[in-house]
């Protein structure tokens, strides 16, 4: 019976990984800010659109358009997450758990979802900034979303 030997590859990337030089974490961060900041201000026109679209769902009040409400929140959180856009990224964290509470309970009240959304298109209006009046809407907001 032969022994049974074992080899050790070494990978390419192993190879590269233990080579000297390359960027420090700290480099590779602040360049990796630097690209996305780039793409800040499509970013915040993306969030606008978001929330001229959830304007509309409001105004509409259509039946069944509740789980578009939800995805179009979702959808804006993930943005707002990309950036630093603090009071943003929490009304819109608080609009994706309130109409999803309200679907599950079946008690959707539209009014609820107005206040968010005016909301969300006075904080975008402030730059996103943490200013008192946020803090006031954010704690607003908070209260709705208690009451379900």
């Amino acid at each position: 019976m032969t022994e049974a030997r074992t080899f050790k590859y070494r990978t390419n990337l192993a190879r590269k990984m233990s080579a000297p030089g390359g960027r420090s974490v700290a480099d590779a961060v602040a360049r990796a800010d630097t690209g996305l900041e780039q793409h800040r201000a499509a970013a915040m026109a993306a969030l606008v659109d978001r929330v001229a679209a959830l304007e509309a769902a409001c105004a509409a009040q259509g039946p069944g358009s509740e789980r578009g409400v939800y995805d179009q929140a979702a959808a804006l959180l993930d943005m707002a997450g990309f950036f630093d856009t603090g009071p943003l990224y929490a009304a819109a964290f608080s609009l994706c758990e309130l109409s999803d509470r309200m679907i599950e309970t079946g008690a959707w009240t539209w009014p609820s979802v107005a206040v968010h959304v005016r909301a969300l298109r006075l904080i975008l209006a402030d730059d996103c900034r943490e200013t008192e009046q946020a803090a006031l809407i954010l704690e607003g907001l908070s209260t709705i979303l208690r009451r379900f």
